[in-house]
């Protein structure tokens, strides 16, 4: 996660727990343990941010990285000789956007460290890195995994532990922004969000807030912004706690972010199109296009954004698949329009930016 003045941030936890520690699990033998430049390099890719428009990140190795990383959490990885770390953040006017990377390594915030350093923050992570990841709070233990949308106080004592190399990204709350609705994160309670579509679209939400806003090398969000997106968090935090509701100042922010999610999980199917979002979310042609009318991207260009994105990554990751088939499981009926499409945003063919990407260089 990030440094803040008022509480510390930095990426969520991530590592196979000691035996007989709380929040134990199984490290995967599928799953890689150590961060290497080709994740790195993926990882980037699934930002969905311009290459060229990326901020500086910070990055972190071995013993001393560890204790840059964070501020107010103990990190303990399998070996701290090995363990790497590339973070994105920034701060805001009132919160803080991260988004990460890192070797596994277990996260822990413990009662010595509240009595030392006090924040009062509520941190909200979501992962796209496959990997079983174990949250242990207040006596209760949850399994969660990718695309899920957990909250967890830093009020109280809590471990973090994932069995491999994940990706974090969110953002960080001061708990008095919650208002009357603090309790709801400080109470003992199931901190993964419910697969609602009110947390799906909040999870793809606090994925993308964070790419545009610690990731992109470009102005910060409005206040009103940052407010908007306390207000879907906390609404989506709401669902968690029975007999407690929220209602959204403003529900065209969940129906933008359903949308974007939509087109986050559909994008790879070729007959996926606007119609479609319309009829999944029950909304009329009309009130589908007004909630994009004042942006610059029409609906069917940011489905094309997502395909793009989605073939870059795989070039990337999968350097031996054929064009062909990194077009066609992007979502592209054709190799012709993905390469007009690719080269439309990067300004390269798909051959050439996989050769730039993964040209080998010097460590």
């Amino acid at each position: 996660m990030t440094t803040l003045n008022h509480a510390p941030t930095r990426p969520m936890p991530t590592s196979p727990m000691q035996a007989g520690a709380p929040g134990q699990i199984r490290e995967s033998a599928e799953l890689a343990t150590q961060l290497t430049p080709g994740l790195v390099a993926a990882w980037e890719a699934r930002l969905g941010v311009d290459r060229r428009r990326l901020a500086r990140p910070a990055r972190f190795v071995g013993d001393a990285g560890l204790r840059e990383w964070q501020v107010g959490l103990d990190m303990v990885p399998a070996d701290a000789d090995e363990f790497r770390g590339v973070r994105f953040d920034r701060r805001l006017s009132m919160t803080s956007s991260y988004c990460a990377v890192h070797s596994a390594a277990r996260t822990e915030r413990t009662v010595e460290r509240i009595a030392a350093e006090p924040y009062e923050l509520l941190l909200v992570a979501v992962t796209s890195m496959r990997g079983r990841t174990v949250v242990w709070q207040a006596g209760q233990e949850f399994e969660y995994s990718a695309g899920d949308l957990v909250f967890v106080a830093t009020t109280s004592p809590f471990t973090l532990s994932a069995s491999a190399v994940t990706d974090p990204s969110g953002q960080v709350i001061p708990l008095a922004m919650l208002g009357k609705h603090r309790r709801l994160a400080e109470q003992p309670r199931r901190p993964i969000s419910k697969r609602t579509p009110l947390a799906r679209a909040a999870a793809g939400f606090a994925r993308r807030f964070a790419a545009d806003t610690a990731a992109f090398d470009g102005p910060a969000p409005s206040a009103d912004a940052e407010l908007a997106a306390v207000d879907l968090f906390t609404a989506a935090l709401a669902e968690l706690t029975s007999g407690h509701g929220y209602r959204l100042q403003d529900d065209t922010l969940f129906h933008h972010q359903a949308v974007l999610d939509l087109i986050a999980r559909r994008h790879r199917d070729p007959d996926f199109a606007p119609d479609s979002i319309a009829v999944e979310l029950h909304l009329s042609r009309r009130q589908l296009y007004r909630l994009f009318e004042s942006t610059d991207q029409s609906l069917a260009a940011r489905i094309a954004d997502a395909r793009v994105g989605t073939a870059r990554e795989m070039l990337v990751s999968n350097p031996w698949l054929p064009i062909g088939n990194v077009s066609a499981a992007a979502g592209f009926r054709s190799v012709a329009t993905f390469r007009n499409r690719f080269k439309s945003r990067y300004g390269v063919g798909p051959v050439d930016y996989r050769h730039q990407v993964t040209r080998p260089t010097a460590s």
